[in-house]
C-alpha cells in the first residue's frame, strides 16, 4: 500500500508539471482568465516539483506550504475576478493579503507551521467565488464550468485536510490515520487534475482545420 501511495504521489507530481505546458499550447489564442489559470498551473508545478525534490532529499519543506496556499489564493482570486467581473474580488484579495502580512509580521514563527486560519479563510473565499460563478451561469452559457467544478470539490476537501493540520500534529495521530487523510487529499487533487484536463480537451484544444 505504501508503495502505491508513493507511486501515486510521483504520478501527481509528474502530471502537475506537464499540465501547464498542455494549457500553454493554446495560451496566445485565449483570454485573460485562461492565461491567469495557466500561470496558476505553472506556479503549482514549480511548488510541486520543489517539494518533491526536498522530500526525496529528506529536507523539511513545510515552509513551502505558506507559498502554496497564498499563491493559490492570489491566482485563483484573479481568475475569478475575470469570470465574475466584480471589483469586490480585488478588494477581498487586498484585505486578506494585508491581514496575512500583519499575522506573519506579528508572529514570524507561524510561517513555519500550518496556518490553519489562513487556509480556511483563503480557500473558503475561493469556494464562495466558485458558488457565485455557478449562480451566474444559471441563466447563461459560460466557459470554465468544468474547472469550476474541480476547484469547488478540491478546495472543499482541501479545507478539511489542511485546516486540521495543526490538530493532527498536536494529537499525534497514528501513521495509518494520517496516511488515510493524506490519501483522501491526494485523490481530491487527482479529481481536480482530471477536471482541468477535460476542460482543456473539450473547450481549448486546437481544433483541426477542415478543408
Amino acid at each position: 500500500m505504501q508503495k502505491f501511495i508513493s507511486y501515486f504521489n510521483e504520478f501527481l507530481t509528474l502530471v502537475s508539471v506537464v499540465l501547464p505546458f498542455i494549457y500553454f499550447i493554446s495560451f496566445s489564442k485565449q483570454g485573460k482568465a485562461y492565461k491567469i489559470f495557466t500561470m496558476y498551473l505553472f506556479f503549482i508545478a514549480i511548488i510541486q516539483g520543489v517539494m518533491y525534490y526536498l522530500t526525496s532529499q529528506n529536507i523539511p519543506n513545510l515552509y513551502l506550504f505558506q507559498y502554496y496556499f497564498i499563491g493559490q489564493f492570489i491566482f485563483l482570486s484573479l481568475f475569478y475576478w475575470q469570470l465574475l467581473k466584480t471589483w469586490m474580488v480585488l478588494l477581498v484579495l487586498g484585505i486578506i493579503l494585508g491581514a496575512l502580512g500583519i499575522q506573519y509580521f506579528l508572529s514570524p514563527s507561524s510561517f513555519e507551521a500550518y496556518n490553519s486560519i489562513g487556509v480556511v479563510v483563503t480557500q473558503s473565499v475561493i469556494v464562495v467565488y466558485a458558488m457565485l460563478y455557478y449562480y451566474k451561469m444559471l441563466s447563461r452559457k459560460g466557459s470554465f464550468l468544468i474547472i469550476n467544478n474541480g476547484v469547488f470539490l478540491y478546495l472543499i476537501a482541501s479545507v478539511l485536510f489542511f485546516s486540521s493540520g495543526n490538530l493532527i500534529l498536536k494529537l499525534g495521530l497514528k501513521k495509518e490515520t494520517m496516511h488515510l487523510i493524506g490519501i483522501i487529499n491526494d485523490f481530491s487533487y487527482f479529481v481536480l487534475i482530471v477536471f482541468i484536463l477535460v476542460e482543456w480537451w473539450q473547450n481549448f484544444r486546437p481544433k483541426p482545420i477542415r478543408k
